[in-house]
C-alpha cells in the first residue's frame, strides 16, 4: 500500500513539471468608439450680425384742424389711401364763406376810400402851385400860402391812411379766405389713413386731431444691436429680415444710420435701417426679424457647432477632437463668427484635419476612433 501511494505522488510530481508556463495574460482591448468624422475644409463665411425690431413710417404725420367748425364730410376710412394735396375732410363753410364776402366788401370801401383821397390830394396840391404864383404877384398874404401847404400836407396824410386801411382791409381778407379753405383739411403726404379721430357731424377746433396719415413707401426698421456685436456694422450695409405676414419670404434694406452712444442700460446701441418696399407689402408696425450682412470670408474654417466643446458655455474655453493615427486627439480651438449652428474657427484647426463633429462621452484623448461618415 506504501509503494503504491508513493507511485502515484511521483507521477503528480513528474506531470506538474512537465506543463509549461502560459506567461502574463493580456487585458482584452477595447473596441474603437464609432464617431462622425469629416474632412475640415476652407469655404466662404458670410458674417452677420442679429436684428429685430418694428417697421416704422418715416412719414408719419398728425393732421390736425385749424379752425372751429362742424365735421360735413370724411369719406375716406382706416386703411385707404390719399395723395398729397387731396381733399380729406370738409367742415362747414358758412360762417367763413360770409366772413370772406364781408372782408371782400371792406377792400371795396377801402379802395374807394383810397380813390378819394388822391383826388383831394391832387387837388390840394393844384391849390399849393396856384398860391405860390398868386404870391409872387401880390394876389394873396403869406398866410394864404401856409394855408394851401398845410392842405396839400394833409392830404397826402389821407392818402397814407386810405393806402394803409386798404393794405388792412386786404390783409383781412386774405386771414378770411384762408379760414374759408381751411374748411377743407388736405393730406400734406401721399399715404394711407392709419387712424381716424372723428366722423361727420363732430365739432372740432384747433388743434383738434383728425387723422394719422403714414406713408409705407418709406419705412424703417429701428433695431438695437449689443455693444458686443456692434464693431463690423457699418452704413450702407446690406439687411435680409422676414415677417410673421409673409412666411419664408425675405425683404431687404440697408443700414442707415448707428447711434453713435450705447444705452447704459441694455447695452446696445440702436441701428436704423432704411427698407425697400417697392412691393408696398410691409406696412409700420409689423414685427421683423433679419440680419445685418457684415462680411464675407473667403477662405473661412467652418465647422458644426455640435463639434466644439465649451467648458464654461463660453467661448473662452473651447475645444474640438481630431482623429490622428486613428485615435482621438483633443484640440483647444478659438471661434469665431457664428451663423446657422456653423462656428467660424479662427485658430486651432487647419485645411484636411480630420474632426469629429458629434459629442460623445465616450471620446476622450487617446481613444481609438472607428470613422463613420
Amino acid at each position: 500500500m506504501k509503494y503504491a501511494v508513493a507511485a502515484s505522488l511521483a507521477v503528480l510530481l513528474l506531470s506538474a513539471c512537465q506543463r509549461k508556463d502560459p506567461g502574463p495574460v493580456r487585458a482584452a482591448e477595447a473596441p474603437a468608439v464609432q464617431a462622425a468624422v469629416v474632412e475640415v475644409k476652407a469655404e466662404p463665411f458670410a458674417g452677420t450680425v442679429p436684428v429685430t425690431g418694428t417697421l416704422v413710417s418715416t412719414a408719419r404725420v398728425d393732421v390736425k384742424a385749424e379752425i372751429i367748425g362742424h365735421v360735413v364730410r370724411f369719406d375716406k376710412e382706416e386703411g385707404d389711401s390719399v395723395t398729397a394735396g387731396e381733399t380729406v375732410v370738409w367742415l362747414d363753410e358758412e360762417n367763413y364763406r360770409l366772413a370772406s364776402g364781408q372782408a371782400e366788401s371792406g377792400v371795396q370801401v377801402a379802395e374807394a376810400a383810397l380813390e378819394k383821397a388822391r383826388v383831394l390830394e391832387a387837388h390840394s396840391r393844384a391849390e399849393h402851385e396856384r398860391a405860390r404864383n398868386l404870391l409872387q404877384s401880390g394876389g394873396i398874404t403869406d398866410k394864404d400860402l401856409k394855408l394851401a401847404q398845410t392842405a396839400e400836407r394833409d392830404a397826402r396824410a389821407q392818402v397814407e391812411l386810405a393806402a394803409a386801411q386798404l393794405a388792412q382791409a386786404r390783409a383781412t381778407l386774405e386771414v378770411a379766405r384762408k379760414k374759408l379753405r381751411d374748411c377743407r383739411i388736405k393730406a400734406p403726404v401721399t399715404g394711407e389713413i392709419q387712424k381716424k379721430f372723428v366722423n361727420p357731424g363732430a365739432y372740432v377746433e384747433g388743434p383738434t386731431l383728425l387723422f394719422t396719415l403714414v406713408d409705407n413707401r418709406k419705412l424703417e426698421l429701428e433695431s438695437p444691436v449689443s455693444s458686443s456685436e456692434l464693431a463690423p456694422v457699418r452704413p450702407g450695409q446690406k439687411v435680409s429680415f422676414l415677417v410673421n405676414s409673409y412666411p419664408g419670404e425675405t425683404f431687404l434694406g440697408r443700414v442707415q444710420e448707428i447711434n453713435p452712444a450705447v444705452d447704459t442700460e441694455s447695452r446696445s446701441a440702436k441701428v436704423r435701417i432704411q427698407v425697400n418696399n417697392s412691393s408696398r407689402k410691409l406696412k409700420a408696425g409689423m414685427f421683423a426679424e433679419g440680419e445685418i450682412l457684415t462680411g464675407v470670408e473667403s477662405r473661412a474654417i467652418i465647422v458644426p457647432a455640435t463639434a466644439i466643446y465649451r467648458d464654461d458655455g463660453s467661448a473662452k474655453e473651447s475645444f474640438v477632437f481630431v482623429v490622428q493615427n486613428a485615435k482621438a486627439v483633443r484640440r483647444p480651438v478659438r471661434i469665431g463668427r457664428e451663423r446657422d449652428s456653423r462656428l467660424e474657427i479662427t485658430a486651432g484647426l487647419k485645411p484636411g484635419d480630420l474632426l469629429i463633429t458629434e459629442q460623445s462621452i465616450e471620446l476622450a484623448e487617446g481613444v481609438r476612433v472607428a470613422a463613420r461618415p
